[in-house]
């Protein structure tokens, strides 16, 4: 697509190219296009104890594959003792030369909502090497890390191939039901992954308390100069814009 930029002139290689950068989003997630619609999940950042319970819950079942290295120097990664001598290494070449990725931007590269149903909707499929499979994320190479605490979901229909229903956005509960329950009940289990993906969002950004406290001082600042601006405007402009005298 650069090529063809090059090939055009003047101001419609400019517009090309913001179109391009406009639509750049959309392209990568078609790139990992869902089977079904993805549940929407209200996140607020604000929640400091549902993050910190969302941290716990991420070192009890997934910090033993994934890290979060540019995470350790956050007040709440050391409020959860959340270490670099904590977090898993992999060589290049283990888990079949796809070792588990570090996930300190994974919701700003995916979407919490994207997160929250990929997370709850694996199944069963004894064709895949892990004997899990996945509707947000069909043929993924991460194995179900929730069966002791979801428990075991499978397809209502045993001839539905994800590959022939890429893109049609269904509702992952038509798709699949659960046949052997776990540890928690849904509801639980839905709170125990909304709590992670509240967590990993906070970890995407980490800022966002002190920017949102921030921005308080930054708005009363403007508000005060404007103020400034017009009294002195009232005061002394009225003397430099008097009208010329003919």
């Amino acid at each position: 697509m650069i090529v063809i930029c090059k090939f055009q002139s003047g101001y419609r290689e400019f517009d090309l190219i913001i179109i391009l950068l406009l639509l750049s989003p959309l392209i990568c997630f078609s790139v990992g296009d869902s089977v079904v619609e993805l549940d929407s999940i209200n996140i607020d950042l604000m929640n400091e104890q549902r993050i910190l319970q969302g941290g716990k819950n991420f070192q009890q079942s997934c910090m033993s594959c994934h890290s979060l290295n540019s995470f350790v120097n956050d007040r709440v990664a050391k409020s959860l003792d959340m270490t670099s001598e904590k977090m898993p290494v992999w060589p290049d070449d283990s888990w079949n030369g796809h070792p588990p990725p570090d996930l300190s931007l994974i919701a700003l590269s995916m979407s919490p909502e994207w997160l929250y149903t990929y997370l709850r909707t694996y199944y069963v499929d004894a064709d895949r090497p892990t004997g899990y499979n996945n509707l947000v994320f069909p043929n993924t190479n991460m194995p179900n890390p929730f069966i002791d605490l979801q428990g075991k979901q499978v397809l209502i229909d045993p001839n539905f191939s994800p590959s022939k229903h890429l893109g049609d956005h269904a509702l992952w509960y038509r798709v699949i039901k659960l046949k052997e329950g776990g540890s928690l009940s849904a509801e639980a289990f839905d709170d125990y992954v909304g709590d992670i993906v509240h967590f990993l969002t906070y970890v995407s950004d980490p800022s966002v308390h002190e920017r949102r406290s921030m921005g308080v001082w930054v708005l009363g600042y403007l508000g005060l100069f404007i103020v400034i601006t017009y009294a002195y405007f009232r005061l002394v402009g009225k003397v430099f814009f008097k009208p010329l005298k003919h």
